[in-house]
């Protein structure tokens, strides 16, 4: 993958807003910037700052960084041409107040401008329509591993992953969206199932995430204890179950093949030490050392979280379908008490017999 630079070969020049520039914002608003279209960024007062001033650099392994200069803005305001996209990056639990916002400066007309999310989670796609309508909406999913070094500086950590775009109603423009994407350098099926896409990110997102803000460790320390490995197996096993209950198939994203890793995890006839053996190198090279989003914004002191959205959302699912869930569930109550102060951080920090417990109680309480 590259960022190609200049006006896009083939799609025409597309006018787009990205609501939330944060990371992901930045990094896609960036590369479509790099690749002729004309993007603005509503983010934050010091990151819009930053990039107003020196621009917005994104840096490819084994290629020199590119800057460009997309236009930045701290509220959104009706613009002089129609947004062609609008890509909503801020996490799960701002799409309700994105969607306000949104709604209150922009004309949204079906035919002319869709939204597109671009977030983690489930029930993202779902929010948006409520204000917006599903003829509007449009599913997206990116893996492509990024960091943040410093404000307005994005680095790909590795040449890996991509996007991809799934419609909620037939007839949107996902392929044009993606030829864009393609063009800017950022490899980007579409997809026919928009569930199929999002639980297949859903999959890949909740692995040593949870657990990993819970007790505060690096993922590479849950999967080399095997105790917490199974427990990430096992939860991985209750959503794909969730998945079949609901006639949801795992689909292959850029880079990550999610559907082998439902077809593994669900194979009983596997014992757990050979499962373990065989997902190791892949869950060592996915995080590895790097805390994940949950832990993140559980030591940053955030009063929200997106548990709701990843693990959560796969018990309201297993709920709905007679599915037991009770390895997600200790999950998501756990990291929500510590969220919302029920529960203390110091408690559950370095102590993983304390969570096998609490999990160990709620398999009881749900056989």
């Amino acid at each position: 993958m590259m960022i190609k630079s200049g006006r896009p070969a083939t799609t025409d020049r597309l006018n787009i807003l990205i609501m939330g520039a944060g990371a992901i914002g930045c990094f896609v608003g960036g590369s479509l910037a790099a690749g002729g279209h004309r993007v603005t960024l509503v983010g934050r007062q010091p990151l819009m700052n930053k990039i107003a001033q020196a621009g917005l650099t994104i840096q490819w392994p084994d290629q020199p960084p590119q800057t460009t200069n997309p236009q930045t803005v701290l509220e959104v305001a009706p613009p002089e041409q129609p947004y062609d996209f609008i890509f909503v990056t801020v996490k799960s639990p701002a799409t309700a107040e994105a969607a306000q916002q949104l709604a209150s400066s922009l004309p949204v007309q079906t035919g002319q401008t869709w939204l597109v999310s671009l977030q983690n989670g489930l029930g993202n796609e779902e929010t948006l329509a409520q204000t917006f309508g599903t003829e509007n909406i449009i599913a997206g999913t990116i893996t492509i591993p990024i960091s943040v070094p410093e404000p307005g500086v994005i680095t790909v950590n590795k040449a890996k992953g991509g996007l991809g775009l799934a419609p909620l109603v037939a007839g949107q423009p996902v392929e044009r969206l993606a030829a864009a994407l393609n063009e800017a350098g950022l490899t980007t099926p579409t997809y026919a199932d928009y569930r199929a896409m999002k639980w297949s990110k859903l999959l890949l997102n909740i692995v040593n995430n949870a657990a990993s803000a819970i007790l505060n460790l690096p993922p590479v320390d849950i999967i080399a204890r095997p105790a917490l490995f199974n427990m990430e197996i096992l939860a991985l096993r209750e959503a794909v179950t969730v998945m079949r209950a609901m006639k949801i198939s795992a689909v292959k994203l850029p880079g990550y093949p999610a559907d082998w890793l439902a077809r593994l995890v669900t194979a009983r006839w596997l014992p757990l030490p050979l499962l373990r053996t065989i997902l190791r190198p892949a869950m060592k090279s996915g995080r590895g050392t790097k805390m994940p989003s949950l832990q993140i914004d559980l030591a940053g002191g955030r009063r929200s979280s997106e548990i709701q959205a990843l693990n959560g959302a796969i018990v309201q699912a297993g709920r709905q379908n007679g599915i037991p869930t009770p390895i997600n569930q200790a999950l998501t109550e756990t990291l929500d008490g510590l969220v919302q102060g029920r529960l203390v951080w110091s408690d559950y920090q370095g102590r993983p017999e304390k969570l096998l417990a609490d999990i160990k109680a709620r398999q009881t309480n749900s056989s």
